[in-house]
């Protein structure tokens, strides 16, 4: 990804230059994780996420299923403390070291009854937790790609959103 160059006048030199940011997504099935920040350069990212939780638990009818007795993502006021990114070996560390911003998401301490046992399956994930990172995730990612009015509310029926998706004029 690093050595192919992209044609002249691309936007960015190569597909790994193009990564903005590389958000890992690992061991979160289980309730109620505690998921710190790991990096430093991408407090900022991790702080925009956790500002999503925190207003999608805050809403009268909650957007998130479960009722964890803190928030998934607990670093959001975290300033300058002590920062574990270089310690944390994952599937991450070759873009790292090829200078892609990192965000890893994953609890801390990792869930110790399921991880890397037999018992690591699909029968033993908290569903709701399962459900709320999607929504959370899914939210993270609507934003950083400015999405907002390009999709129907969710108030609208299927036959307007048909009717709009056929007036599309993209290619």
């Amino acid at each position: 990804m690093d050595s192919q160059a992209h044609p002249a006048l691309s936007v960015y030199r190569t597909a790994l230059s193009s990564i903005t940011l590389f958000l890992l997504l690992d061991l979160l099935g289980s309730s109620s994780p505690m998921v710190p920040s790991y990096w430093k350069t991408t407090h900022w990212a991790y702080k925009n996420m956790a500002t999503l939780e925190k207003r999608m638990r805050s809403t009268d009818v909650s957007a998130l299923r479960s009722n964890p007795p803190h928030p998934f993502l607990v670093n959001l006021d975290k300033q300058n403390d002590y920062w574990t990114g270089p310690m944390m070996q994952d599937d991450h560390v070759p873009f790292l070291k090829r200078g892609v911003e990192v965000l890893h998401i994953i609890p801390s301490p990792f869930p110790t009854a399921v991880w890397h046992k037999i018992n690591d399956d699909g029968e033993h994930l908290d569903l709701d937790t399962v459900e709320d990172w999607a929504r959370i995730v899914t939210a993270f990612v609507g934003e950083w790609m400015d999405l907002e009015g390009h999709f129907p509310d969710s108030q609208q029926g299927a036959g307007k959103r048909d009717e709009d998706s056929a007036r599309k004029t993209e290619l």
